[in-house]
């Protein structure tokens, strides 16, 4: 999986009518990030904004302030997108209109996205609602770029710089495997620290009472579903081009509750960006993780 076909959700409204910037500093970002993706892969960007919801009933708004105001946002646009093609990518944009969410969603499908990036709102501690739906229902990876989440591109030469910290969770499925290749094979993160993690939850001992299993035999059980897993992430890592990378790929299985530990493993080791799938489990960790999110989907 490459991501030459990127495509970036932007927010260009300004929130501060006193900045004397005419682009929002965080669509600035998303777009340099996402032209930094693409141009590792000779790819494409789409840069696409969503006028969300404009209701005239609550905003005072003449046809022709609105129609000023998609002005506006277009011009952004524009110069967006020049500095995109000025970096020698094939860049084109589209100005859209309804819920943000739904109309990024069907505006990605439709030109074919390999990646899709967006913001990750204003709150700090949690993901905003737009990206959460975008992340839970695209059809392809959603990368959450957070402002203050260090770049993959760290100038890891600078003593001074340390680079980004990147955790990969693995389920243990095939599916996991082809994510860590693809991360690998991309070199986005060549200079990253990396840890590659399973979590394995303990046994419920209710259960096992149930079932006649003694204390003993699910404590032998749990060292076995340990062991077993940290067979599959070595298995998992060994056909990737890892040692490529400057710090290489540190396997490490957790035990305990999933979504507790990974929050623990996520401030413990200050991880700048979370790589996972989607499910259940993850759902439940998505909203408060504090670090950025690359997500892909299930098959």
């Amino acid at each position: 999986m490459y991501f030459r076909r990127v495509f970036v959700g932007l927010n260009l409204e300004l929130l501060d009518l006193n900045s004397e910037e005419f682009i929002p500093r965080i669509a600035r970002c998303l777009v340099e990030r996402g032209i930094e993706i693409a141009a590792a892969q000779r790819g494409e960007l789409h840069l696409c904004a969503v006028i969300d919801g404009l209701d005239l009933t609550q905003i005072p708004a003449t046809p022709l302030q609105v129609s000023a105001f998609g002005g506006i946002l277009s011009e952004r646009l524009d110069l967006l997108a020049d500095d995109a093609r000025e970096a020698g990518l094939d860049s084109e944009t589209s100005l859209l209109g309804g819920v943000a969410w739904k109309e990024l969603l069907q505006q990605a499908d439709e030109w074919s996205a390999n990646l899709i990036v967006l913001g990750a709102g204003s709150q700090l501690s949690s993901l905003g609602p737009t990206a959460l739906r975008v992340l839970r229902s695209a059809k392809c990876p959603v990368l959450i770029q957070r402002p203050e989440a260090r770049s993959p591109e760290s100038e890891a030469s600078d003593d001074e710089v340390e680079p980004p910290h990147v955790l990969i969770v693995d389920d243990l499925s095939d599916t996991s495997g082809e994510r860590l290749m693809a991360i690998v094979g991309s070199g986005l993160w060549r200079d990253a620290k990396c840890w590659l993690t399973h979590v394995v939850e303990p046994g419920r001992w209710s259960e096992a009472w149930q079932s006649g299993i003694s204390a003993d035999d699910l404590a032998r059980r749990q060292v076995a579903r340990i062991e077993s897993a940290r067979l599959k992430l070595h298995e998992h890592l060994a056909p990737t081009d890892h040692r490529t990378m400057n710090y290489g790929i540190l396997t490490h299985v957790a035990d305990g509750d999933f979504s507790a530990t990974l929050r623990r493993l996520i401030d413990e080791w200050q991880i700048d960006l979370l790589v996972c799938g989607r499910g259940s489990q993850m759902d439940a960790v998505l909203p408060h993780v504090p670090c950025s999110v690359l997500s892909f989907p299930n098959p």
